[in-house]
């Protein structure tokens, strides 16, 4: 079975998906890993040269996986921090250099529909009206789904990058920048607050990220192809606990990984934002995002 590949160049995480392509056109995973680069660490107007050095020394190590698996195609996607980092073409040229492939700098609306296409892989996500919630480090994008159809979507400069370098001043974060926080996400959000007045949101649906720290202070089991449901009950409690501590002391919070103690105060702060506004019955965390998406789109073609 031959082996395609996606590299998605996110603006806090780079991810590595190598599959299997089977003949009745699904695909089995190969091989998968994810590395914290931070290059949206800081916002996303320029990449430190810190940074801008670790994602290139992760391209060479993705390069090396991607050769130990005879992979015969590669589609590499590029978003937030890739589309307005004033030294983007720095890091563009030395990455296409190395890995001998286009970068794909896709815009909102396209990082969207591949986050929508990768999530409705996912069958049992196909039935009632939900809202897909993905963060990254530059960017959130929301997508309005009802019965598997895509209603509505939209991109927002809202990524824990971002919100992090314009709200988290103080450890524990300061209760009037949480508020500041709300005011600046409810404000940027209207004409999505607009639209979702008109729907009964059932599921709100996190795609990757930081949504998956819900899964780990939970002790929920982390399965590469099924769904975890996190109750608003389990939510608020982490919320709570998240908010309330200082970077020392969320260091030693179990099931919270090293490299999100720093932005997930702001993540899980936007999470409860919109949790409040659409009242789900329950948070859904979905383990295809992106990048199964793009797969799904390879393989149709």
């Amino acid at each position: 079975m031959k082996k395609i590949a996606v590299i998605d160049l996110g603006s806090n995480t780079f991810h590595l998906l190598i599959v299997k392509l089977t003949d009745d056109h699904t695909f089995e995973t190969s091989y998968r890993e994810r590395v914290f680069t931070g290059l949206s660490d800081g916002g996303i107007d320029v990449i430190s040269n810190e940074k801008l050095a670790f994602g290139i020394e992760t391209i060479r190590h993705f390069k090396n996986r991607l050769d130990e698996h005879d992979v015969i195609e590669l589609k590499i996607i590029g978003t937030a921090v890739l589309r307005k980092a004033s030294n983007r073409q720095i890091f563009i040229d030395e990455a296409t250099k190395i890995l001998n492939a286009h970068i794909n700098i896709i815009d909102g609306q396209k990082e969207a529909e591949y986050i929508y296409k990768g999530i409705m892989l996912l069958p049992v996500l196909r039935i009632g009206t939900h809202l897909i919630m993905d963060i990254g480090g530059g960017s959130t994008e929301f997508i309005l789904v009802s019965e598997g159809k895509k209603l509505w979507s939209e991109s927002y400069t809202l990524g824990v990058g971002v919100l992090h370098n314009l709200f988290h001043h103080d450890e524990p974060i300061a209760k009037s920048s949480l508020l500041s926080m709300k005011e600046h996400v409810n404000a940027t959000l209207k004409d999505m607050l607009d639209i979702l007045k008109n729907y009964n949101i059932e599921f709100l649906i996190g795609a990757s990220g930081s949504f998956e720290v819900l899964q780990s202070m939970t002790s929920k089991d982390i399965d590469d192809n099924s769904i975890s449901a996190i109750s608003v009950e389990e939510f608020e409690e982490i919320y709570s606990i998240i908010v309330n501590t200082n970077y020392e002391e969320r260091a030693k919070l179990q099931g919270l990984p090293l490299e999100r103690v720093k932005l997930i105060v702001v993540g899980i702060a936007l999470k409860k934002i919109i949790a409040d506004l659409v009242k789900p019955s329950i948070i859904v965390v979905s383990p295809f995002a992106l990048k199964e998406g793009v797969l799904s789109d390879m393989i149709n073609e």
